[in-house]
């Protein structure tokens, strides 16, 4: 499903009234039916229930105006709270307007912080449907409306916002110094950015996505880069195996993790891997290290690998690691190899010379923050997955610089490089070299923990290494990644939820990709 910008969702609007001819008060009338309908559903129903519409000045207000009448018709008590003068309506929120005064819905008009004061006492109701801002802000939210939200938030009612909770930046999910908290969200035609970017995505509350009319031959002439990574996407690339296969089949993965104090990381790619359906698998590791993972791990086999004093790799290593690497379907590198300065010169050289997709992660990406224009100088699909800290690394900015700007961090860093980018987090944002970019929609905070990164690497490296093309093993990757943690949280609580978890809940989550498929 394509995802939006608030500019673009304009320019759709505008195709669809003044290009192909649908009156603007059509679409108007069928976003207002939505948002009774989602009223109906919050409900169960509306006959007797009170309703209270704040309505701002501009189509946001408009639809709220729109369903207030619909709500009316079908029994329920509506008031409506009008920020702004009735007398600066215009178009197809004032002919609305109009309609709702010859019905004899009240409306009561707020035109400052004292006039909020002064229904604060009366406010009461089953339900408050927030159609105040829309999709358009950008600067700070100011009075009276910035009092009506938090009149509205402290109200205890359950609230409906239109199209996106007032005061979240639609662009980037950021607040305008205050925003509604929604308990739903009902948008139209195409999600915007800001529903699943946060601070809007835990502001936007359950999100309904209605079709109010939109030609689809609208929305393909325009250029829309963004997407959503659903179920049905995945579905897709999970196929069930035909009877006469081998192990050879689903592919050699070539895994380069650990060092001293850090045989975890290297254990959580190798299994992860595994419970994603890697044929072979073979971990390179420090070969003082490698006692240890024999007997950590049973169906991996492991590659012990000339060391420094340290317990990390040396760059003696490299013939070993190269030839290693030419039967291999996918490599990973990175969880857990330090940062040693020949970890360095041993991940530039497997850039520039390896002909299989690789996956960086963790430190591999740790130790090309010095010079990362090596990534120009690959034979071969590079995925790198980054989180916020790691990302700031190499665009030589600061960590909160990337929290607010994850989409265009991952997209200048996937064209910059040429890598198919992807930036771990709230919600993490996969990004293409030709700037096209995909937001996830599963996984929880629970996951915010350490391996969870190492688990995902093992998970995409298992899929390049089964013949999926880069995208698609980064896409499914990701998805079923946060499925399984998903999954794991259930019965672990998102307080326990380890990276061991997750691991475990891998083949359940494919199974039913599998069944369904």
């Amino acid at each position: 499903m394509k995802i939006v910008t608030p500019n673009e969702m304009k320019e759709i609007d505008r195709k669809s009234i003044h290009e192909i001819g649908i009156p603007g008060p059509v679409l108007m009338e069928n976003a207002a039916l939505k948002v009774f309908n989602v009223a109906m559903d919050m409900l169960g129903g509306v006959r007797a229930k009170r309703i209270l519409i704040f309505a701002g000045k501009g189509n946001n207000g408009g639809d709220g105006l729109a369903a207030a009448r619909h709500l009316k018709n079908h029994g329920a008590h509506v008031e409506i709270f009008l920020l702004g003068d009735k007398n600066s309506l215009s178009g197809d929120a004032k002919l609305n307007f109009s309609i709702i005064i010859n019905m004899d819905i009240p409306v009561y008009e707020i035109l400052s912080s004292e006039g909020v004061e002064h229904i604060k006492t009366t406010l009461h109701g089953d339900l408050v449907i927030d159609a105040l801002l829309g999709t358009g802000i950008s600067g700070a939210v100011k009075p009276p409306i910035s009092d009506a939200i938090k009149l509205i938030n402290d109200s205890g009612i359950p609230i409906l916002s239109v199209d996106i909770p007032s005061g979240i930046n639609g662009e980037n999910g950021t607040i305008c110094e205050t925003a509604v908290r929604a308990n739903q969200t009902v948008t139209f035609a195409l999600p915007k950015r800001g529903h699943f970017l946060y601070p809007g995505a835990e502001y936007t509350g359950k999100l309904i996505i209605e079709d109010i009319g939109i030609p689809e031959k609208v929305v393909e002439s325009e250029n829309i880069k963004g997407e959503l990574v659903t179920y049905e996407h995945i579905q897709n690339l999970i196929k069930k195996r035909e009877r006469d296969t081998h192990k050879g089949t689903y592919g050699k993965v070539f895994i380069l993790a650990g060092s001293t104090g850090f045989t975890g990381a290297a254990y959580l790619v190798c299994q992860s891997a595994l419970k994603s359906g890697s044929g072979l698998i073979v971990l390179g590791i420090p070969e003082s290290l490698n006692p240890i993972m024999e007997v950590k791990l049973t169906e991996p086999m492991t590659l012990p690998l000339p060391e420094g004093p340290k317990g990390t790799l040396k760059r003696e290593a490299l013939p070993i690691i190269m030839e290693q690497s030419k039967d291999a379907k996918a490599i990973a590198a990175g969880p857990g190899l330090s940062t040693h300065k020949e970890i360095g010169e041993i991940i530039r050289t497997i850039i520039k010379n390896a002909e299989t997709p690789i996956v960086l992660d963790a430190d591999a990406l740790n130790v090309l923050a010095e010079a990362p224009d090596i990534l120009k100088s690959k034979k071969t699909p590079v995925i790198i997955t980054p989180h916020p800290g790691e990302m700031a690394r190499l665009l030589n900015t600061d960590t909160p610089t990337i929290q607010k700007n994850r989409i265009t961090a991952a997209v200048e860093t996937a064209c910059r490089w040429k890598v198919i980018t992807v930036l771990k987090g709230a919600n993490t944002i996969i990004a293409e070299p030709d700037g096209h970019f995909y937001i996830n929609t599963t996984g929880n905070p629970g996951m915010a923990t350490g391996g969870s990164g190492d688990v995902l690497t093992g998970i995409i490296v298992s899929f390049l290494g089964q013949g999926m093309a880069p995208l698609d093993a980064a896409l499914a990757g990701v998805y079923i990644h946060g499925l399984a943690g998903d999954l794991a949280a259930k019965t672990t609580g998102e307080w326990g939820l380890t990276a061991g978890n997750i691991v475990e809940s891998l083949a359940k989550v494919i199974v039913d990709f599998e069944e369904k498929g």
